[in-house]
């Protein structure tokens, strides 16, 4: 393996560098989001950064996008030739999500030569109409599940057209960097679990709670964990009872007013809710597994 392609501690140290800032801005996610994909496009030299997550489960034309940020664009032009790509909601002929789909659920990151030949990659009329007018090129395209919000995590990083492509050890990067948040953004969602006050709760109401704090109605909640909604409503009057709060804005106030410093928090505020997924079936996925092509630091 080239020395080039191997993630050395000055990486590591960005990396880890980033991920405290991300976690001191975690009670504003607009902030958060936009600091980590401008953080990503420097520590990776890319153009331009996408984040967001992505209800389960979708399909290739029908996406369900959610609390979208993107940095980078050179003008106003390219990102709005991107934006009309996106806004189809039907993807089926980008070859990127072509290969994705299968994984959908599933911790994926990947490179673009990891995908496809470049020969394979500039001969797609996608790669020519969206992404050569967008001015953007080679990327890295990382997921991981949230499966207590029924989403996906999406980080893309796209470098410019004619740059020289994102490599092996970019990917290993954001790979390191992905497992690291997926975890923050884990024991985050556990806190609620663990909360004092809570801990007598059964696991349906504290998923419920979870889904509440997330933003979900009941309609969404009854969706996501196949009950009806009558048996959701009564599960929140437990909960309010338990809680000790009248309405829901009192309970939002009680745990997401003031989160505690580094306390991780999803919805932007202004942003339209997603429309509820139907029911999906996912395998657990394994984060924080070890990366490969983390060298020896000593030597570094």
């Amino acid at each position: 393996m080239s020395k080039s392609q191997i993630i050395g501690l000055a990486d590591v140290r960005q990396i880890f560098g980033l991920l405290g800032e991300i976690r001191e801005l975690g009670g504003d996610p607009a902030a958060w989001r936009l600091h980590l994909i401008s953080g990503l496009t420097a520590l990776l030299g890319a153009q331009v950064g996408l984040t967001g997550e992505m209800e389960l489960p979708y399909t290739l034309n029908r996406m369900r996008p959610a609390n979208p940020v993107d940095f980078g664009w050179r003008g106003d032009q390219e990102r709005a030739t991107w934006r009309e790509y996106f806004s189809r909601l039907d993807i089926s002929d980008d070859p990127t999500w072509q290969v994705i789909y299968p994984h959908v659920g599933r911790p994926l990151t990947k490179f673009r030569d990891q995908f496809m030949s470049p020969a394979h990659w500039y001969r797609c009329e996608h790669v020519q109409r969206y992404r050569r007018t967008s001015g953007v090129d080679s990327f890295i395209i990382s997921q991981r599940p949230l499966l207590w919000m029924n989403r996906d995590h999406i980080i893309y990083m796209l470098r410019g057209w004619n740059e020289p492509p994102l490599s092996l050890r970019h990917q290993r990067i954001v790979e390191l960097f992905h497992n690291e948040l997926a975890i923050m953004l884990q024991r985050d969602a556990h806190n609620v679990s663990t909360d004092p006050c809570l801990a007598t709760l059964s696991p349906r109401l504290r998923q419920t709670l979870q889904m509440l704090l997330a933003g979900r109605s009941e309609k969404q909640i009854a969706r996501s964990l196949a009950l009806s909604r009558h048996t959701v409503h009564q599960y929140i009057t437990s909960l309010y009872q338990r809680i000790r709060v009248c309405s829901r804005a009192e309970l939002l106030a009680k745990f997401l007013a003031k989160p505690p410093v580094g306390r991780m928090t999803f919805d932007i505020p202004g942003l339209p809710r997603v429309p509820p997924a139907q029911k999906g079936t996912y395998r657990e996925p394994v984060i924080g597994a070890h990366t490969p092509g983390i060298g020896d630091m000593s030597r570094q």
